[in-house]
């Protein structure tokens, strides 16, 4: 015996009528049929407003701030879903169903209403939580940074004893030579030695980069010309760079771009502090300190016969090596924080850069050191869209995923392959970074006893320790 149901088109209706969602259902010409009362609410309209009433009326009573999906749909006969806005300001998702009889015609459209408003405002609040904590955490660096003096921004404490140093000798008017890779900010240390010298009251600081200077033009520049002293030259002659810095500092950088040729006569300047100018006859006395900097091998230079060698330990007097940016990784929050602020500044922006950009920034290599960094800050400053930078917005995805193969693969290993190089490596910096076996192995996605028995395999006892 098979029992049947009637349907209880009452209790239909009480379901229907207390739904959360506003419910509006019109025949196929439009004609609404039925409303319920979370409908009402959501719309701000009165039931009697909605009865007897086909959908392109409410339409055009100014209900909605955009074009109804409702009439859309019965329109095109299909599913449309869509957010509108009722013009009290309520934000809603509307789905609206068309319901098709036994012959596959339109009978009914069903129209159902979701108030989307509260995670609008939800929505609004974790993005102004986002600009405070990008705000609060900028403002973090700003209080951590231990050292800001002329440009000089650093909290490593080998940049920071270098600085001392370069106070001490200041003093003095020994010859320096600045050593490290293109970008790390051999400019602005040449700059503050000549800030903590005496010189600073007595004469000025010039800077000449060595291979900008076509080679026929060198000597002239650097010594400067008498009159007459060749085709074109000014009838009244011309300082050279040596007598512009007379009692100052001239800052000579990259010197291994200097011609071999005026090496010689280079020399001879450094050692006498005197010179005659191209064409001139006159002896002429600079008083002047010497900064060279460079990020050429010398050594190798002068073994080739590229550098003169006297030329090479006439400068070489006090040699300070500058580290690269990835070897000083504590700096690099420091200085987005300090590019962040001069550009905002420079261009009228409120820029901030969110917690998981800046650790991404922090996990590249930057082969172009400090100039790189300020070059990318500055972009993303002009380019980015919305106030908070986010990892989406950072130009160097594909550097950072070639650097961290870089990462294991620059530690070889003797007589194993390229799978085993990367196993190790991978291993080692994981139980580094993480500290303990057990948390590497978790962060690995193996077990405690596997890895184990992978170090034992590649021989990493030691790291067991």
């Amino acid at each position: 015996m098979k029992l049947t149901m009637e349907p209880d088109l009452e209790l239909y209706r009480e379901i229907v009528e207390n739904f959360h969602d506003g419910i509006l259902l019109m025949n196929q010409d439009g004609n609404i049929v039925l409303v319920n009362k979370a409908m009402v609410k959501l719309s701000s309209l009165p039931r009697e407003a909605y009865t007897g009433k086909n959908i392109r009326d409410i339409v055009d009573s100014g209900l909605f701030q955009k074009a109804s999906v409702t009439l859309k749909a019965l329109e095109e006969k299909q599913i449309v879903t869509d957010f509108q806005q009722y013009q009290n300001g309520v934000n809603v998702l509307v789905t609206a169903i068309p319901m098709f009889d036994d012959e596959n015609r339109l009978s009914y459209m069903l129209s159902i209403t979701h108030d989307i408003t509260e995670l609008i405002q939800m929505k609004k609040k974790v993005e102004e939580i986002e600009m405070l904590s990008a705000k609060y955490y900028s403002e973090l660096l700003e209080l951590r940074q231990q050292y800001s003096k002329r440009g000089i921004i650093t909290a490593n404490q080998q940049m920071n004893e270098m600085i001392e140093l370069i106070h001490h000798i200041g003093q003095t008017d020994s010859i320096i030579l600045l050593l490290g890779e293109s970008g790390v900010g051999k400019d602005v240390l040449a700059r503050e030695i000549h800030e903590s010298s005496k010189r600073k009251d007595t004469g000025a600081f010039i800077k000449v980069n060595c291979g900008a200077i076509p080679k026929d033009l060198l000597e002239s520049e650097f010594f400067g010309y008498d009159t007459g002293a060749f085709t074109g030259a000014r009838k009244e002659g011309k300082q050279g760079l040596f007598e512009m810095a007379d009692q100052g500092t001239l800052f000579l950088d990259e010197i291994g771009e200097f011609p071999l040729g005026l090496q010689a006569k280079l020399l001879r300047v450094l050692q006498d502090q005197q010179f005659t100018r191209v064409g001139g006859t006159k002896v002429i006395q600079a008083n002047v300190r010497i900064v060279a900097a460079t990020n050429r091998d010398l050594e190798s230079m002068v073994a080739k016969g590229e550098f003169r060698e006297d030329l090479y330990y006439r400068i070489n007097v006090i040699p300070i090596q500058i580290p690269p940016l990835r070897e000083r990784k504590e700096d690099i929050p420091l200085l987005i924080g300090h590019f962040l602020q001069n550009f905002n500044k420079e261009y009228d922006k409120n820029k901030l850069l969110s917690r998981s950009a800046i650790e991404i920034l922090c996990d590249y290599d930057w082969p172009g050191n400090i100039r790189e960094l300020s070059n990318i800050v500055e972009r993303l400053v002009l380019i980015t869209k919305n106030d908070v930078i986010e990892p989406n917005d950072l130009p160097i995805k594909k550097q950072m995923a070639d650097v961290g193969l870089s990462k294991l693969l620059k530690k070889e290993q003797s007589g194993k392959n390229l799978f085993e190089t990367v196993e190790i490596n991978l291993i080692e910096s994981m139980i580094q970074q993480e500290g303990s076996i057990r948390k590497a192995a978790k962060k690995l996605g193996v077990s405690h006893t596997t890895l184990i028995r992978k170090m034992k395999k590649h021989n990493l006892n030691g790291t067991l320790q």
